[in-house]
């Protein structure tokens, strides 16, 4: 019940500072690498920062390892590789900034991070209810452009379409979120109001795409020889034509666009 006191109080909140108004929600999301040994679990705090408007989805680790060099690279112009610093290097550097109807994603391919427009979902409304966290809530159901199929419990007591990562646009605030085989799972685990400023995280090494397509293929590449993006960095666009960024580059240019 404590999450629901929390709620009277984020409604009380919302309802007088209107749609500007801005609450946190912290989750935690469960990742099973290997679907058939299940005890390999990783898990990873993030926070939410939404209104009615925009929000941003990232670690806080991550906010405080690229502020603090974004704040180094200004002053000295170079760049803090040492990741064993403090604070150090995090354990997950992807976020989410949603502003209305645009989605941004920004993922990790090797030491850089993509930058892309994600596609909205679209959701199937089920008739499957429950409660979670003294909130009444309701299941929804998606699939992914990548084919993957997701399953949302959303509530709307707390009438904010928005979500942990790209699981937004239901007519309330997502509580939990998992995928078929359930080796993804995100559960909130607080809700508050906030004071903070919604802004996306300012990366180092940004490139940013003109579509999700050249990330998914940099991604690809990645896999197949993981030392091509720790190096000299190879892309490819959606015509095949390679386009080769040196290491040397980021700290010339902190951010990177990919025609």
């Amino acid at each position: 019940m404590k999450i629901k006191t929390f709620g009277f109080l984020v409604l009380g909140f919302i309802s007088m500072y209107g749609q500007t108004a801005v609450i946190e929600v912290n989750y935690e999301t469960k990742i099973i690498q290997d679907s058939i040994n299940k005890s390999q679990i990783n898990i990873y705090s993030s926070t939410l920062l939404c209104n009615s408007l925009e929000s941003s989805y990232y670690s806080r680790e991550a906010k405080a390892f690229y502020n603090r060099n974004s704040n180094e690279t200004k002053t000295t112009g170079t760049i803090n590789t040492n990741y064993g610093a403090i604070p150090k290097y995090p354990k997950s550097v992807s976020s989410v900034y949603k502003n209305r109807e645009n989605l941004i994603v920004s993922m990790p391919v090797g030491r850089y991070i993509f930058t892309y427009e994600e596609p909205l979902l679209k959701w199937e409304i089920l008739n499957d209810k429950k409660e979670i966290k003294g909130f009444k809530s309701q299941l929804a159901k998606t699939t992914t452009d990548t084919g993957d199929t997701f399953f949302a419990w959303f509530t709307d007591e707390i009438a904010i379409p928005d979500g942990p990562f790209r699981f937004k646009g239901l007519s309330g605030l997502v509580l939990e979120v998992y995928n078929k085989n359930r080796t993804i799972e995100i559960y909130a685990t607080d809700i508050k109001k906030s004071e903070e400023i919604i802004e996306p995280l300012h990366y180092i090494t940004n490139v940013k795409t003109k579509s999700k397509n050249q990330f998914l293929e940099a991604r690809k590449t990645y896999q197949e020889n993981p030392s091509i993006y720790n190096g000299n960095m190879r892309i490819f666009d959606e015509n095949g034509n390679e386009t080769t960024k040196k290491m040397t580059d980021r700290i010339k240019n902190q951010t990177t666009f990919l025609d």
